[in-house]
């Protein structure tokens, strides 16, 4: 591809996977850049989209172009930019996908041997599906009373927030994306009239999410399980200690084998849908080791 403007942007394909990408000062789209390559190592022919704000996407460094097969941009601009919180737009992503079917993630995400095939015929009998558990890097239940604490307050569902399946014509999806709406634009208001006990400190996409899940009451028929997700918030992982650095990196020593496995101390991820949360998991190092092999990979296939 010779730039940005050979990528379809409106044109609908069966299925593929979105990520935003808003950059700021610091270059964010690395994080949707190393999510895409993961994918497609695991699946050469899966199609990949990245969403960017309004008139931004020449912007996309052009070195990153080639993993992702369609740009598309936020409807609206970006609704999150005065306040810097661009989990915000999640709303407009339905509006913004070139697929029929999708799968958003979040970008600091990654994929470790998943067969994508498999992960395609799981979700094929939703209309749209959330996430309702994951794994530690220890391969233990998530810990949800420590992480879900607002919405284990007010009973509220607790999803997970950076993966979401949806048909992009289900009535249930354009309905659950239009309470969406005005709930992420005004998350002030709604979080005022909502809660009059425990509050939420500040913006919170996940619990956002589970809002929305409970004004529609749709939890029973939105919920999957996929075992081999991974989530290494820190208060999930079942640490006795409250001294819990917000970063887990800074903590637990790690490495990576693009080939094989995430070792995180003296623990295998082999192979999973891994949300690591912590930029400083991802290193320039880590970026050409995964660009590498899918280059490698790539060259193998050709010849």
């Amino acid at each position: 591809m010779s730039g940005v403007d050979d990528f379809v942007k409106d044109k609908k394909t069966s299925r593929g996977f979105v990520t935003l990408g808003i950059d700021t000062d610091k270059d964010q789209v690395q994080y949707s850049y190393l999510l895409a390559t993961s994918i497609k190592i695991c699946d050469p022919t899966a199609q990949i989209c990245l969403i960017v704000d309004k008139d931004k996407t020449d912007t996309v460094p052009k070195k990153y172009l080639e993993v992702f097969d369609y740009i598309t941009e936020l409807p609206f601009g970006n609704t999150g930019y005065k306040d810097g919180f661009h989990g915000s737009n999640l709303w407009q992503v339905r509006n913004a996908s070139p697929f029929d079917e999708t799968i958003y993630l979040d970008s600091d995400t990654l994929f470790m041997n998943v067969d994508v095939e498999l992960l395609w015929d799981k979700l094929q009998s939703y209309d749209i599906a959330f996430l309702d558990n994951a794994k530690t890097y220890r391969n233990q239940d998530f810990d949800k009373l420590n992480t879900f604490e607002i919405e284990n307050h007010y009973d509220l569902p607790k999803f997970f927030s950076n993966f979401i399946y949806f048909k992009i014509n289900s009535p249930l999806a354009v309905e659950w994306f239009k309470m969406a709406d005005p709930l992420f634009q005004n998350w002030r208001e709604v979080y005022k009239k909502s809660f009059n006990e425990l509050k939420p400190n500040s913006f919170d996409k996940t619990l956002l999410v589970n809002m929305t899940c409970d004004f529609l009451d749709v939890s029973k028929e939105i919920s999957v399980d996929i075992p081999y997700f991974y989530d290494l918030q820190n208060r999930g992982q079942r640490f006795w200690n409250k001294d819990i650095p917000y970063d887990w990196t800074e903590m637990l020593n790690h490495w990576t084998n693009v080939k094989k496995q995430i070792l995180i101390e003296t623990h295998a991820i082999s192979n999973g849908i891994i949300h690591y949360r912590c930029e400083n998991f991802v290193k320039k190092d880590l970026i050409s080791e995964f660009t590498n092999y899918l280059s490698e990979k790539n060259s193998i296939r050709e010849t």
